[in-house]
């Protein structure tokens, strides 16, 4: 362990020396670990056309789906920590997947340096116009009746907890059916092969307004601007019920802090422009960047916290 540790600070040393204030001094890439199309693409695509533009360099999406994003947070956590390699991590690579998989083959504690948190990212719990309810507390008696039962999509570890913390709290059950990413999930909600989904304002925003989806609750303690119309699970009758994802950037550990500073000062300065707030509103997220040490601590309360949602949900798995 003391012979990796030393080759790990040797190469960051080196890569440090080369990097000098030169950086950065070409492509940057940013690792994805869902489908083109999800809520977390979208935000590394905006952030990355803007940040190419101060940084003056190239900045390219790499989507590597699958696993709950643990593929691509594998991959990254192994690249050269030179800053070129960087991950568009989420609650799911960074905080669950620790309490999800009984191997994981990356250690978020160990393995990563944290950027910035991008945002806070509310749920909402949608069906289609034709299942008979048009509220949560109806929608719960129907699953309560429904003998055969009930399906839900997961893609993403937001999507699992949200759903299995509604149905502790309420008690009904529904098979989940895994999915790459939520894009995915919600084609074949629209095409009758799910029930309901709990998944990212985003995905589901253009459905609810064209009456394509009904949108029944969120899952934040307060209504968001993007959907005022929709009350929150605890208005709806789902007393104590609060969840919000978030997401953010990673480096792998021992980039050098001048690479980490760099690329803090730019992706904050693009969240925090005026085109950067119109994003995430439009997202129906919440801009919430954050300086790169308190972003590692927030994710090692995440990863307890997420212990303890998991328990709550019932010791929920993908």
């Amino acid at each position: 362990m003391r012979k990796r540790n030393f080759c790990a600070l040797l190469i960051a040393a080196c890569c440090g020396a080369a990097m000098g204030a030169g950086y950065p001094e070409r492509t940057i890439r940013l690792v994805v670990p869902f489908p083109a199309g999800s809520t977390t693409d979208a935000m590394a695509r905006f952030l990355g056309d803007k940040v190419s533009k101060d940084l003056r360099q190239t900045v390219i999406v790499d989507n590597r789906p699958g696993a709950q994003g643990s593929i691509a947070a594998a991959e990254v956590a192994r690249a050269a920590p030179d800053g070129y390699t960087l991950l568009v991590g989420t609650n799911s690579t960074q905080a669950a997947n620790v309490h999800l998989f009984d191997k994981l083959s990356y250690d978020p504690k160990r393995d990563f340096a944290g950027i910035t948190r991008f945002a806070i990212n509310p749920l909402v719990m949608v069906t289609r116009p034709d299942f008979p309810a048009a509220n949560v507390q109806e929608f719960i008696a129907q699953a309560r009746a429904k003998k055969e039962g009930l399906n839900y999509g997961v893609g993403n570890t937001g999507s699992l907890v949200t759903a299995s913390k509604l149905m502790a709290a309420s008690g009904f059950s529904a098979v989940a059916v895994n999915y790459p990413g939520s894009p995915q999930a919600i084609s074949d909600l629209l095409g009758g092969r799910l029930d309901f989904m709990i998944t990212d304002v985003s995905v589901t925003r253009a459905h609810i307004e064209s009456g394509k989806l009904r949108a029944l609750a969120v899952t934040t303690a307060e209504r968001i601007p993007s959907l005022p119309a929709t009350p929150t699970m605890a208005q709806a009758g789902v007393k104590g019920y609060e969840f919000a994802a978030w997401g953010g950037l990673f480096a792998p550990a021992n980039t050098p802090r001048t690479a980490i500073e760099t690329l803090n000062k730019s992706f904050v300065e693009a969240i925090n422009s005026p085109d950067g707030r119109a994003f995430f509103e439009r997202q129906g997220q919440i801009a919430a960047p954050m300086p790169s040490q308190a972003f590692d601590q927030f994710v090692l309360a995440e990863i307890d916290t997420w212990d303890a949602l998991l328990r709550q949900a019932g010791g929920a798995k993908p």
